[in-house]
């Protein structure tokens, strides 16, 4: 392709963007370029919750002087489905649901509250070690997954909260 044409698709493209009225997320002075230092997420004790507060704190950084509070409530359920009885192999599904609730501290006023939903699988066997392993890899699977959801809908939320 030559570079006469590369630069016309390239300018086709951004003029497409910027006609459809696309804003990037984390442009300079966004209200989501801001939430960095400014949420504080609650601790769930668990193995789940330790990882999910990890994974926010490391977008939106440790608290400084948090204007936010987020508040996160994190249900895994379980589920089997035995898919054949003679070789004793079991299939699992983890259906993660996290429930955010955005809490202004100057004022204590919720500001923004969602419910998030996610779903992860791993195969059971008669082996104990492999299926413990398995599971372990799903419930990381599905925390990293309902955190990214999270991150992704507060940054994109929040040019009508974060004012």
């Amino acid at each position: 392709m030559s570079s006469s044409r590369r630069i016309f698709l390239s300018f086709l493209v951004g003029a497409a963007l910027t006609g459809c009225g696309f804003t990037p997320v984390y442009r300079k002075d966004s209200a989501a370029n801001d939430l960095h230092g400014n949420l504080e997420f609650n601790l769930i004790e668990s193995a789940e919750g330790f990882l999910l507060l990890e994974k926010l704190e490391g977008r939106f950084g440790s608290p400084v002087s948090a204007r936010f509070s987020v508040s996160v409530e994190l249900m895994i359920e379980e589920e089997e489905l035995v898919l054949t009885a003679t070789t004793a192999v079991i299939r699992y599904t983890l259906d993660g649901i996290a429930k955010i609730t955005v809490t202004d501290s100057l004022t204590g006023e919720s500001v923004f509250s969602d419910r998030l939903r996610d779903t992860a699988g791993y195969t059971g066997t008669s082996e104990t070690l492999v299926t413990k392993v398995s599971e372990k890899d799903a419930r990381y699977r599905l925390v990293t997954a309902l955190a990214d959801k999270i991150i992704l809908r507060l940054t994109s939320t929040a040019e009508s909260w974060a004012v």
